[in-house]
């Protein structure tokens, strides 16, 4: 199947018919496999005023067009099937992945055993497989084909030889095969957290790789910044002219604020700093892998994606919804990449910086990666993340006050993290799920600092 996934489609995705289905629940396929098994009971296809019949109340106005994409010359005149026509809302619907692979799997397991066994996993993947493919105008697989490729899947899955599968088996192979999950971003425009985090891996070390290229080698810490431009003009061609000027020239202030801490750097005045071009470059590797219809913009249900490719832990609801009404600015319903990078990297450069590098800096004082700090180590870690605002506060003759203010924040972060009856300990220590769970309100203190320098 490795050679079927990297198919060329018959025509241009029906993206509209896509973000349709994106707005269906799981919830009302209930009702349709209720429908079925009251009215239809012995069927496995449907002709249309069946189908009409069935699935009318879900796919509203697309129903028709769905039926007709299922048919597809694939199926006897006039019909389709019935567990392709339930698997294209799974497939398709907003839902969570995971929660779709629960309810996939559980539909398929027949003798509602908890467990999948061969014929089971062949008829679930014959059914997605040529469901998505139809929707997204591709050459269905012949049936034979996807039996071929769910025995040598399922031989591969049933390692304790049980002849059958459990859901953890089921969901695990399907989350680590990027092969598979690249054919459902393409085709079905549907993203996991798990494969947003690979392509932005991916996308990193491709940039780490352009700057070295640039600088001339992998030791060097400045690269030319014509260099770097002419280098992403070549390789990122699908990027508007005025994007690429608007990265060059938030590399160039980025590396400007480096420089800052060290005058030997001045000898760089048109060079880009390794560092902050890898922290930058992060920021947009993160928008390149959640951005799947490459659009050049995110909308609510992606931003999720970038968020978990960018900082590496999932948000919650609250958190998505806050950061969607801070980014949109021109309030399209979507975030650009130019508001993405000019909010992260210029704009309230205090607020991500702080979430983007204090990871870094966990990781970096966690010596012996047990995953924990101590107290010092935290208030340490909260000064040094805040390095670049005491430069302003020296400028005005604040930095005493800012010293204060600073250690007076990191006591309010240390008290609130540690119980009632660790308050006067230095011996607790925070793991980073501990400390990530406290940022979003460490994050408002820190913007009191901000407001403080705004004001003097």
């Amino acid at each position: 199947m490795g050679n079927y996934f990297r198919t060329v489609p018959k025509g241009p995705l029906e993206e509209t018919l896509i973000n349709f289905l994106k707005t269906r629940k799981l919830q009302h396929i209930n009702d349709c496999i209720e429908m079925i098994n009251d009215s239809y009971p012995t069927k496995s296809t449907l002709i249309l005023d069946e189908y009409l019949d069935v699935f009318g109340g879900i796919l509203e106005e697309w129903t028709e067009q769905v039926f007709l994409l299922l048919e597809n010359n694939q199926s006897a005149a006039g019909q389709v099937d019935i567990y392709e026509s339930l698997a294209v809302i799974i497939v398709f619907c907003g839902e969570e992945f995971n929660t779709k692979l629960e309810f996939i799997y559980k539909m398929f397991d027949f003798d509602q055993s908890g467990e999948i066994e061969k014929k089971e996993l062949i008829m679930t993947l014959q059914a997605s497989i040529r469901a998505l493919c139809k929707i997204a105008k591709l050459q269905p697989p012949e049936l034979k084909d996807l039996e071929y490729f769910a025995e040598k899947m399922f031989i591969q899955l049933d390692s304790d030889r049980s002849a059958s599968i459990s859901f953890h088996e089921f969901s695990l192979w399907l989350l680590n095969s990027w092969e598979l999950q690249d054919f459902m971003l393409q085709y079905a425009l549907v993203q996991t957290f798990e494969n947003a985090d690979r392509r932005a891996k991916e996308k990193r070390i491709f940039f780490q790789k352009l700057y070295e290229s640039a600088a001339g080698g992998t030791d060097q810490q400045y690269c030319d910044a014509d260099s770097l431009k002419t280098l992403f003009l070549a390789e990122l061609k699908e990027q508007k002219k005025d994007t690429i000027e608007l990265l060059i020239d938030i590399l160039i202030q980025s590396t400007k604020i480096h420089q800052k801490y060290d005058d030997q750097n001045q000898q760089y005045p048109n060079g880009i700093l390794k560092e902050s071009y890898e922290d930058i470059m992060a920021a947009w590797s993160a928008f390149d892998a959640s951005d799947i219809n490459s659009d050049n913009q995110t909308s609510i249900q992606e931003l999720k994606f970038l968020l978990y490719a960018y900082e590496g832990d999932k948000p919650d609801l609250f958190r998505i919804k806050e950061e969607m009404k801070i980014l949109d600015k021109d309030n399209s319903g979507y975030v650009s990449r130019e508001e993405w990078i000019q909010y992260l990297c210029v704009e309230d450069k205090g607020k991500f910086q702080f979430r983007g590098n204090l990871k870094q800096l966990f990781n970096k004082y966690d010596k012996d990666n047990s995953g924990a700090l101590s107290i010092p180590e935290i208030k340490q870690l909260l000064t040094d993340s805040m390095k670049d605002m005491q430069t302003k506060f020296k400028l005005k003759g604040q930095n005493e006050h800012f010293e204060e203010m600073v250690d007076q924040l990191a006591q309010e972060v240390i008290d609130d993290l540690n119980s009632e009856n660790d308050k006067q300990s230095n011996d607790k220590t925070l793991t980073w799920i501990e400390f990530k769970n406290y940022m979003d309100q460490a994050v408002l203190k820190l913007n009191k600092l901000k407001d403080f320098l705004k004001s003097i």
